[in-house]
């Protein structure tokens, strides 16, 4: 794996987030929907879940993964933001650390840098990840 793929995946844990929230959030409103069709009493086949109920237990399911992964999420931020710590150059921990660490676009990089184009925030960042990967194979 290389420092760059290793950066990406921190990247891809918080997608993956942010997508179980999403999940959590439709299953929710899912319940919510059919909690009022869900309430009136009626005679269902044992062992048969009615909506609701598997909408709550979907959201029970999805409230453990998310903190499984989000247990996950931390621990890659820890080690990255370390990694990135030992790098001398603050420019290079600074563009790492609002792109991988952040999340930031190169858009929000580049403005928050105050690089007039992309083109600098990409020289820089292909700089930081030459300076990360010294480190990083010392880790590996």
């Amino acid at each position: 794996m290389t420092v760059k793929q290793y950066f990406e995946s921190v990247r891809q844990a918080e997608r993956e987030l942010k997508l179980i929230r999403r999940q959590q959030e439709h299953a929710l409103e899912l319940g919510t929907r059919l909690g009022g069709a869900g309430s009136e009493t009626h005679i269902r086949s044992p062992g048969v879940r009615s909506p609701v109920e598997t909408a709550g237990i979907r959201l029970a399911d999805l409230d453990t993964e998310l903190q499984s992964e989000a247990e996950r999420y931390l621990a890659l931020v820890a080690e990255a933001r370390a990694l990135i710590s030992k790098i001398p150059q603050e420019r290079f921990r600074e563009v790492l650390t609002l792109r991988y660490i952040c999340g930031h676009s190169w858009r929000t990089v580049s403005d928050d840098m105050d690089y007039a184009d992309s083109k600098s925030v990409f020289r820089v960042h292909g700089y930081a990840l030459k300076a990360a990967e010294k480190y990083f194979e010392n880790t590996t």
